[in-house]
């Protein structure tokens, strides 16, 4: 298990989302400082209003593979079917994240390349160079929690290719990592739809 830490922290009606890792933390809050590309065309609003509706998706495709874990029927195909489709809605979040966020353009497509190495990667690089950002170039923090939205399902896709028979410890790590990320969906909401 890696060493990130997430911590989600409510406080009463104030609704403070704190997000710890790595590279330092986030609240939603702190996403109100962020510079962001301005939207100045109802191309861009509409652009935008399609992102949200694939975050939206995305949510609730994240929360259907979670439930599905517990399914005595469930197989690796149906997982990494859940999570290709996981993979390719954090794409277009990504695109539009790249535009909003010009600071997070190169980390952010260096984080795509990813999905090249799907079928070689080992789980321990995957880790290292995405999940700890060994393989890609310093950002500042609000570019993380979207790079989440694609490594976490990516992870999922090589876990379910190193153990196709589904042990309970993969299923409870596949669990952890999906769970993880959406918390990471309601930062990047704040950061690239608002």
């Amino acid at each position: 298990m890696r060493n990130l830490l997430l911590t989600i922290l409510f406080f009463g009606s104030l609704g403070v989302i704190q997000f710890s890792q790595a590279s330092g933390s986030m609240t939603i809050d702190a996403t109100k400082g962020v510079s962001r590309t301005e939207i100045t065309s109802d191309e861009e609003r509409e652009k935008l209003s399609e992102t949200a509706g694939l975050l939206a998706n995305y949510e609730f495709t994240a929360k259907k593979l979670v439930d599905s874990l517990n399914d005595k029927a469930i197989n690796a195909e149906k997982i990494n079917s859940q999570a290709n489709k996981l993979l390719s809605l954090s794409e277009n979040v990504i695109d539009s994240a790249r535009f909003r966020l010009p600071q997070c353009d190169e980390y952010l497509a260096k984080t795509l390349a990813l999905k090249d190495s799907l079928k070689t990667i080992s789980h321990d690089s995957l880790e290292k160079d995405y999940h700890h950002d060994g393989a890609l170039p310093k950002a500042p923090g609000e570019c993380y929690h979207t790079k989440d939205l694609f490594v976490h399902p990516a992870t999922v896709i090589v876990l379910t290719r190193d153990d196709p028979k589904l042990s309970e410890q993969t299923k409870g790590t596949i669990q952890v990592e999906i769970t993880e990320v959406l918390a990471h969906a309601e930062v990047v909401r704040q950061l690239v739809i608002y």
